[in-house]
């Protein structure tokens, strides 16, 4: 179906191509130039045809259409994206993919706020702040932006734009239930107070049981359930005429359901999660040409998970815990019954002493100690930006600014207590309009930390306009990742406690094994060439992006990085060249039709850059309205498999919806989606030579949704 669809896609470019040419030697026509304006690339408004790079923009109607459940099923959409789900709250998502093991090289805002996480600078899909029903749109920059937003938007970045409180005024209420157990409810208002404030509040629960099944199922059915409640609040003031006030603040808990850490394991290690996030933007507009904005904010979360485990008394010896730090080699020559040598003298003092505590416990070595563990967390970022925009001539704009920030985990088990990392910025992006042939982008953005030092991420960007609707870009780009606090700060120990026997009068201590961060990383960097070419065909409803890229991945964090095999390195590179083609079709307002679709060639050092690849992958989305009342849709997401074993998806989604008028001012929305999965298992890359498997016991999936506004 893969090779099907790939050749679908390349015809539609063809055609594409063709419509070009057909459209240039047409004179006379009226072609109004309608393209989106989006904020996200620059931090400048801009035309489609004026910004540094390809653009995805994912709108409210979208999500409605297809029938969007959440952030990871909209960026299925996105050409090049790849989205693994590995277990029910476990999504693995990066743009053009590589390693499925640290997915942590795009950035991901909601409304200006950075959400990846400062430990492990990854994000948790399944409990994003914000719920589908506030969201207006998704842009989405397919490419480097690290030159807008510094660190970790080396490849991608997302900028989910949330809904403005003016623009939901009432009340609404929406309950989806279905297979997997799976249940979501919102209430929403929206209002004002006073004249000069409008406001909307949110309350909302999701969960589900996730997949059927695991390879870490212990019980033999799977244990990987996800809930999330949140409760969001957005006001925007008009303090004056020209000045206003947005506040932002949400609370969210949840809870994940884990299967497994340990093979000693008697309870399950469940994940219980509380987020904290706020954040205020003022912004004064001095004139037509002359904008000021201060934001800050603040975001905390803390991470529960305690779970009991039964472990031989030997790793639990002080002395085991000391030639571990000293030589883990000794630790496993006597683990596995062989004598160790080959160390220094303090090693071979180190290994006696362990040896004679083990020998001491008689026959008690034998039996199994109870124990408490946990791998808690608290993670929280303070954040002030500041950001000036101005349009100096007629022919060139400029956003610039600086920013501050301090990233802290406060964790035992990873960093040994509380480590911080403080962190300056300046930006500056320039649009150079020289002509209404040509538009230049050029920018950069100087970032220093404590933890790992300077680094400067440039792009330069040429459009050439053939005509108001068909543009050719070409982009040049430099962008790097900042390793994050476990990269450079790891500290990693596991303290014990309420042991069900005393070990030598002792009843808490230290697991035997534990990691050090070397502190000695690097940035890692990408280089990024584009070839890009945008088309609009107003009479016909059709709006074409095709790009061709080439980039360079160097100095790469690669490693899988685990308690027994901690050794992060910047030794792994990655070459992705390729193209996109992403189509959107509006022939009438009754029908749209979406297209994306991407072939990626991925030459890395390690397999392990290959292990959240696809080579070719797309999405085709329809949606009919077959009257006032009366719609349908289908969506189809597709993502191949690869080198490292991981095997394909493909998924068909097919809704019929219904809107029903209440009175004058009320409507109740019925949807019944149902989905079919072409594969039910998803095989995915866990270490060298080990896979792991999540499956559904059927292929079928479906969903009913309700939602009353009024």
């Amino acid at each position: 179906m893969v090779r099907i669809f790939r050749s679908f896609a390349w015809s539609v470019l063809l055609v594409s191509v063709c419509s070009v040419v057909t459209s240039e030697a047409s004179e006379g026509e009226s072609t109004d130039n309608k393209f989106p304006v989006v904020l996200t690339p620059t931090r400048l408004k801009q035309s489609l045809a004026d910004v540094p790079a390809s653009i995805t923009v994912i709108t409210t109607e979208m999500l409605r259409r297809f029938n969007v459940r959440s952030i990871p099923d909209a960026l299925r959409l996105v050409p090049g994206m790849a989205v693994v789900q590995v277990s029910g709250n476990d999504y693995r998502i990066s743009y053009h993919g590589t390693d499925i093991l640290t997915p942590r090289r795009m950035n991901i805002l909601i409304d200006g706020v950075s959400s990846y996480r400062p430990r492990i600078a990854r994000f948790d899909w399944k409990n994003m702040p914000i719920d589908i029903e506030d969201i207006e749109r998704i842009e989405v920059t397919r490419g480097p932006d690290s030159a807008s937003y510094g660190a970790n938007s080396m490849l991608a970045i997302i900028n989910v734009i949330s809904k403005h409180p003016r623009d939901v005024t009432g009340s609404m209420l929406k309950a989806r239930g279905g297979s997997l157990n799976a249940f979501d409810g919102t209430a929403r208002h929206g209002g004002e107070i006073g004249s000069a404030t409008s406001y909307r509040l949110t309350a909302s629960h999701q969960e589900d049981s996730g997949y059927d099944f695991a390879t870490t199922s212990k019980v033999g059915k799977n244990h990987d359930a996800s809930r999330v409640n949140r409760l969001n609040f957005r006001s925007v003031t008009e303090i004056a005429s020209d000045q206003t006030l947005d506040v932002d603040a949400t609370i969210l808990d949840g809870m994940n359901q884990n299967d497994y850490i340990d093979p000693y394991q008697t309870r399950f290690p469940d994940i219980a999660l509380r987020e904290y996030e706020l954040s205020a933007r003022w912004r004064n507009s001095f004139s037509s040409t002359h904008d000021l904005q201060i934001q800050t904010y603040l975001t905390k979360r803390i991470d529960k998970q305690p779970w009991t485990t039964c472990l031989p008394p030997i790793t639990l010896l002080p002395q085991m815990f000391d030639l571990w730090r000293a030589n883990p080699a000794y630790v496993q020559a006597i683990f596995s019954g062989r004598t160790p040598s080959g160390g220094t003298a303090q090693d071979d003092a180190l290994a006696a002493a362990a040896i004679s505590a083990y020998l001491a416990l008689g026959p008690s070595r034998r039996v199994p100690i109870c124990v408490d563990a946990n791998q808690n967390y608290a993670e929280r970022r303070y954040d002030l930006e500041v950001q000036d925009t101005s349009v100096l001539t007629d022919t060139i704009r400029l956003v610039s600014g600086f920013g501050l920030r301090q990233d802290t985990v406060i964790s035992q088990t990873y960093t040994g207590g509380q480590v911080s990392n403080n962190s300056w910025s300046v930006f500056a992006n320039a649009e150079y309009k020289p002509s209404h042939l040509l538009t230049v982008n050029a920018g950069g953005f100087f970032q220093k930390d404590q933890i790992t030092g300077a680094a400067f991420s440039p792009r330069i960007a040429f459009n050439t306009h053939l005509d108001e609707n068909h543009t050719l870009r070409f982009v040049i780009s430099k962008a790097n990742r900042m390793p994050d606090l476990t990269d450079q700060r790891a500290n990693w120990t596991y303290e014990t406690s309420n042991y069900s026997r005393p070990l030598n009068g002792a009843t808490s201590g230290l697991f035997y094994a534990s990691a050090l961060s070397p502190g000695n990383l690097n940035s890692e960097r990408i280089l990024s060439r584009e070839i890009g070419y945008l088309g609009n065909f107003p009479q016909y409803g059709l709006l074409v992006d095709v790009k061709l890229f080439d980039d360079k991945l160097d100095d790469l964090v690669s490693e899988k990085l685990q308690l027994y095999d901690f050794k992060p390195t910047n030794n792994n590179s990655v070459r992705l060249r390729g193209s996109e083609l992403q189509i959107t079709y509006k022939p009438t307002d009754q029908w749209q039709i979406y297209l994306a679709c991407s072939n990626i060639h991925n030459n890395a050092s390690t397999l392990l850059e290959q292990t959240l690849y696809s080579k070719n992958s797309g999405s085709l989305a329809i949606a009919h309205e077959l009257s006032e009342n009366w719609q349908w849709s289908f969506a189809y997401y597709g993502f191949g498999s690869n080198a490292a074993s991981a095997s394909f998806y493909g998924r068909e989604d097919v809704s019929l919806s219904n809107k029903h008028r209440i009175g004058q001012h009320s409507q109740l929305t019925t949807t019944l989606t149902a989905q079919h999965l072409d594969n039910r298992t998803t095989t995915y890359f866990v270490n060298f030579n080990t896979l792991g498997d999540s499956r559904y016991n059927s292929a079928v999936q479906y969903y009913l949704t309700m939602k009353l506004t009024f």
